[in-house]
């Protein structure tokens, strides 16, 4: 056998783990779901079971919806649509864990709707994640609309924020029904009950006004997160397992990913051949070879409301759009985070998280677009930001962990710009589009004098 012969079955053979994986993943969801498909391209008819899950999701038949959504996403794993249908069917079902993880995946495929955005928030509201859900809801704001944006925002804890948003869209002229009674929970919620009552008597009749300020003052209670999102959308209020394992996005990965993990494979066991070559020759140098006994054994290299109503005037529209036809996934950089505390504090213990920046080419400025609470919702901003703008999706981003007061933050920033001018020019392009952004120094780069460059802030 020739050396290029060699050459290419090592090459075969390092393509075959990822090969056997994706057969395995392909056999496993197969059955899981009892159906005879193939991995996502020759399986049965996709499109056919959206649309059978939205129609029966739009009839209240919600198990039937589930289980039709869970074969669409089965039969086309990485279609963000079906994923967004199936964590709405979860998310009315009022299996909120499992709506959360149907959001999320969906959100990493390149949905990035307002209305995706609202329903991953309610899905953590009713988890107990508020901070997580007050991220998200900041990151979209200007997706989703003002009613929905303060009541969700009150539900999440943020009472002032949310009375605040949903007075000033009956200022601006969206003096309804929905918005009056929003406005009317976010201030029992915030336990203003004489506001409360004032506005809630302007649509809810004389002889149910006392019920209902009794249901939601039952609803108000902290701990009670899981019943008010699940009373407010009409669902049961169920603890639930998650989505089926076989469905997880991690199961499926995408053939630019797989090819990548080939090409890492092969470097690393090229690497792992020249060192155990570098390694004989050593010890070959070092000491005379002793024999051998061929009878020992050889070592071996290792390898809104009450129910009643909610629907009439505090009802969150979580139902989905038309689902869209499977299309390819936009590519987005490797990082991926609103402001959601904008006052910037003294940090410690900085470190980055992620960067796709070398450190060589960073530039000696940062384009800060927000600092979150999680990991998880400052890689979803990111993913928002740069679908929203295309000129900052050309530039690199860094995820940096600090600890503000104790707590830990995860800031968003674009990198590598060269001078304050440029950083500014591309800050204004994001306030532009609705965002909010700080011009500040890399911390890693300095003057020639061996000071830091100091921090300065685009004017607003």
């Amino acid at each position: 056998m020739t050396i290029a012969q060699d050459s290419k079955n090592d090459r075969k053979a390092a393509m075959r783990p990822h090969s056997l994986r994706l057969a395995r993943i392909c056999v496993t969801t197969a059955l899981a779901a009892g159906l005879l498909t193939g991995c996502a391209a020759g399986g049965p008819n996709h499109a056919k079971f959206a649309s059978s899950a939205e129609t029966a999701l739009g009839k209240g038949s919600l198990e039937k919806a589930v289980a039709l959504a869970e074969q669409a996403v089965l039969a086309s794993p990485r279609t963000a649509s079906y994923r967004t249908l199936l964590g709405s069917a979860y998310l009315r079902a009022g299996r909120f864990e499992a709506a959360h993880q149907a959001f999320d995946e969906a959100m990493q495929l390149g949905e990035d709707s307002g209305k995706a955005a609202l329903s991953l928030a309610l899905a953590d509201i009713a988890l107990g994640r508020g901070t997580d859900a007050v991220d998200t809801l900041n990151t979209y704001r200007d997706s989703i609309p003002a009613s929905d944006y303060g009541l969700a925002m009150a539900m999440a804890g943020q009472t002032q924020t949310g009375i605040a948003a949903l007075t000033d869209a009956l200022r601006n002229g969206e003096n309804t029904p929905k918005v009056r009674q929003n406005l009317a929970y976010a201030y029992a919620l915030d336990g203003s009950w004489s506001e409360a009552k004032l506005m809630a008597q302007q649509d809810v009749p004389a002889d149910k006004l006392g019920e209902r300020l009794q249901t939601w003052a039952f609803m108000a209670r902290p701990e009670d997160t899981r019943r008010r999102v699940a009373t407010l959308l009409g669902a049961p209020a169920n603890v639930d397992g998650g989505q089926p394992t076989a469905l997880a996005l991690a199961n499926f990965p995408a053939p630019q990913q797989l090819a990548e993990e080939a090409v890492a494979m092969s470097a690393t066991q090229q690497a792992a051949s020249g060192d155990a070559a570098e390694l004989a020759k050593a010890a070959a140098t070092a000491m005379p070879a002793a024999p051998v006994d061929a009878a020992a054994p050889q070592p071996v290299l290792a390898d809104a409301s009450s129910a009643p109503v909610s629907a009439k005037i505090a009802a969150i529209d979580v139902a989905p759009s038309a689902v869209a036809e499977p299309a390819a996934a936009p590519v987005y950089a490797p990082a991926q985070g609103m402001v959601s505390h904008a006052v910037v504090q003294p940090v410690r213990a900085a470190r980055t998280i992620q960067a796709s920046a070398p450190a060589a080419v960073r530039g000696d400025h940062v384009v800060q677009l927000g600092s979150f609470s999680s990991q998880e919702g400052a890689q979803r901003a990111w993913r928002h930001f740069t679908a929203r703008n295309r000129s900052l999706a050309g530039t690199r981003s860094q995820i940096t962990q600090v600890s503000v007061n104790g707590r830990p933050f995860w800031r968003v920033q674009a990198v590598g710009f060269n001078g304050f001018a440029s950083a500014r020019q591309m800050c204004q392009s994001v306030k532009a589009k609705g965002g909010v952004c700080l011009v500040m120094a890399e911390p890693a780069m300095v003057s020639p004098q061996g000071r830091p460059t100091p921090t300065r802030m685009a004017q607003r």
